[in-house]
């Protein structure tokens, strides 16, 4: 008997796999850029806001970081994508359109860094926004639907709304921007820490959401696999 391969399953190995090399070279290529700001800058690195590294001026390596924000819009998107083309069900295509909203916020964040003033404010905006309302639905879906939001997602998604909520109360949302910290830039703000967290908090839970799509597309693989055998037989 011939064994039956979905083309499904490799399309989804695929996407997974893209999307863990893209997340890991995003994270290498933002850590190059921090880590030579932090050898001019030391422990001040972290009074200063991430979009600052992004900066053609101030920041030598601003275009690995930019690159590397692109890399993590990408994966992003590209988690999506292969959710979708899973067809759960209706709640994991809004999951899917919320999370593409982010992913082309990153993309565009990189596309216009903080040179770009008022586009990078918009598409930052955009992202915390996005993100928010991410976290929220994955949320309300560890009720119902665990097979697309296990508890892992949902502790990052709780932690996310945590930081995500902060950050929205703390934006100045005349000019879509954030007000400087009042102790100066000598001091660590803590602005800069979840601003920080927030990045790395997408980006794991782009991780966790990968993982889970490959236990998806493995249980559907298997699946399929009954389903035939059953009409055979």
């Amino acid at each position: 008997m011939t064994r039956y391969n979905p083309i499904n399953y490799d399309f989804h190995r695929m996407v997974i796999f893209t999307i863990l090399a893209g997340t890991v070279v995003a994270i290498v290529g933002i850590s190059i850029t921090l880590l030579a700001q932090y050898q001019l800058m030391g422990n001040l690195i972290f009074s200063q806001l991430p979009s600052n590294l992004g900066n053609y001026i101030r920041s030598p390596l601003a275009y690995i970081f930019n690159m590397g924000l692109i890399l993590t819009g990408i994966c992003m998107l590209l988690a999506m994508y292969g959710l979708q083309q899973l067809h759960l069900n209706q709640f994991s295509h809004t999951i899917a359109l919320v999370g593409s909203a982010v992913g082309i916020s990153i993309i565009l964040m990189g596309i216009y860094p903080i040179n770009y003033l008022f586009e990078h404010r918009l598409f930052s905006t955009t992202f915390l926004i996005s993100t928010l309302s991410l976290y929220c639905i994955s949320l309300l879906g560890h009720i119902n639907h665990k097979n697309i939001c296990p508890t892992p997602l949902m502790i990052v998604s709780l932690l996310g709304v945590c930081c995500a909520s902060v950050l929205a109360f703390m934006l100045n949302w005349d000019s879509l921007s954030f007000d400087p910290c009042p102790h100066g830039e000598q001091v660590p703000c803590v602005l800069t820490y979840l601003l920080w967290c927030q990045i790395h908090l997408v980006t794991i839970w782009c991780i966790i959401l990968a993982l889970s799509i490959k236990k998806l597309a493995r249980k559907s693989y298997h699946d399929s696999i009954s389903a035939k055998l059953a009409v055979t037989w």
